[in-house]
């Protein structure tokens, strides 16, 4: 799950039936859509880095093609000279890197396309690639790099250093040494660190995100300066609080590896986006999380983690289009990243943008597994008024039971009063032998109108720091809770 980190989030969404009928702005974004533009030529600069082939006969080392790949994007993306496609825009066209480069610049709008493979035979590695003038289909450099396993350590450097100059003409120093920054001098460490990314940007599950942490904490073993890995670690942690673990061990446990990340490198923007959401989880403090998320942003201002986490301090806040406007440019940065299309969709569902949160449907479906996207569409549904047509959707057992309280007000509304207690009843077995949200059964108890225990269970959620707080203010699930005296106490815990 991707640059993973847990969100907050308390999904939505709408009916497969209706799906045809949204209206979308031309660049798939929710509406107002900007005005047609007439068509333009591609910036100077622009450049699209294709997934790298996998050439090699074992399969599982596809990681070390899209690892690479990936590394080269962020890379690039570092030099604000350059406009990068991002990895959503390239992994349409995986696979098509022996296509016409005059036909494919004009698909992704690029001037420039870098297009290449990797093969691994025993220890060694052999990398292929190009930069290609789309328009002209000109080669404008590019190389065989024939090494070791254990000399990988500046590939992905080397690369977008070769490309950079290719397309700019000379680089600044800032710039060269920028590029040339290695991550680790541990080649063993950096192939799990490549490793660890693949399984966190996945999905929300539990599996491939404590697979992540484990590649993560062997990376750290083999380098214990690995700041980038530290980071990962801390995005995995963030992952896992909230869905599968208590928010007070996985939010702590992200704080002090993002410390650790920027006790090593300050620069590490990543590290910053990940202490903004645990200062925001733990602390109940936004204007902490604003400025730590600020700071991330400052530092990598095309990173998608950077804008979400400021994105949901600015929304707690009150400043709801702010908020929003942030988590759209994550999600434009990043859209195959689930937590920034859960995120995204949430901040339209709570701020009431329900028709943008309709209109942006289409494309999580297209970039989501479907658990996700489920969980957004039949929330969003529900926040119109269908919550017969929501329950299909819904699953309350989705990461710690993100839409357990919808569910629980579908089934009451097909006139199920006895499904929806016995779903409360599996919602409390499982805080037993592990972990399930208290703001889920705050919501499920506030459905079956029992304000008591709802008031019982939004006080234990407050009580273990559960970032599922952040939209206690504005969520129309708890507006009954809201309204009992007994609130406001809870309420002044609130640093925002």
């Amino acid at each position: 799950m991707a640059q993973v980190r847990t969100l907050l989030l308390c999904v939505c969404c709408v009916c497969a039936s209706v799906r045809p009928s949204f209206a979308q702005c031309p660049d798939g974004t929710p509406p107002p859509c900007a005005g047609a533009a007439p068509a333009t030529h591609p910036a100077p600069n622009s450049v699209a880095v294709l997934y790298l082939a996998n050439l090699s006969r074992d399969t599982a080392d596809a990681f070390l093609a899209d690892g690479l790949t990936e590394e080269i994007i962020i890379r690039l993306g570092q030099v604000p000279r350059l406009d990068v496609k991002s990895r959503y825009e390239v992994e349409r066209f995986r696979g098509q890197g022996a296509q016409d480069p005059a036909v494919l610049g004009r698909a992704l709008r690029t001037a420039y396309l870098v297009t290449g493979s990797v093969q691994r035979a025993g220890n060694r590695v052999r990398l292929r690639y190009e930069v290609i003038r789309a328009a002209t289909r000109a080669r404008v450099g590019g190389d065989v790099i024939d090494r070791a396993s254990s000399d990988l350590l500046t590939v992905e450097s080397d690369i977008a250093l070769a490309v950079a100059t290719a397309i700019t003409g000379r680089l600044v120093p800032e710039e060269r040494a920028r590029l040339a920054q290695p991550l680790t001098t541990d080649a063993t460490a950096y192939e799990e660190y490549l490793r660890g990314l693949e399984q966190v940007n996945r999905s929300f599950d539990e599996t491939a995100i404590r697979s992540a942490l484990a590649h993560f904490d062997r990376a750290i073993a083999r380098d214990s300066s690995f700041a980038a890995a530290f980071a990962g670690k801390a995005t995995a942690w963030e992952d896992l609080a909230d869905g599968y673990l208590t928010p007070r061990e996985g939010y702590g446990q992200a704080r002090a590896a993002a410390a650790r990340a920027l006790a090593l490198d300050s620069s590490q923007a990543l590290a910053y986006a990940m202490l903004s959401w645990s200062v925001l989880a733990l602390d109940l403090d936004a204007h902490e999380a604003e400025r730590l998320g600020r700071r991330a942003v400052a530092l990598d201002p095309r990173g998608d983690q950077p804008r979400l986490a400021l994105s949901v301090a600015l929304f707690v806040q009150g400043r709801i289009d702010e908020g929003i406007e942030e988590a759209r440019r994550a999600w434009q940065a990043d859209s195959l990243d689930a937590i920034n299309g859960v995120g995204y969709a949430q901040l339209l569902l709570q701020g009431h943008r329900l028709d943008s949160l309709a209109a942006l449907l289409p494309r999580l479906r297209a970039n989501l597994q479907s658990p996700d996207a489920d969980a957004v569409e039949g929330a969003l549904l529900a926040a119109r008024g269908d919550l017969r047509g929501a329950a299909h959707f819904l699953n309350w057992r989705y990461y710690g039971g993100w839409t357990a309280g919808t569910y629980v007000r579908a089934l009451l509304a097909r006139g199920d009063t006895a499904a929806a207690r016995a779903t409360v009843d599996s919602m409390l077995a499982l805080r037993t032998p592990g972990y399930y949200n208290p703001v889920a059964l705050a919501k499920a108890y506030a459905a079956l109108g029992d304000v008591d225990k709802g008031i019982e269970w939004l006080r234990r959620a407050f009580d273990e720091r559960t970032s599922f707080l952040v939209y206690v203010r504005v969520d129309d699930e708890l507006a009954s809770l809201r309204a009992d005296p007994r609130y406001a106490a809870l309420d002044r815990q609130l640093r925002y």
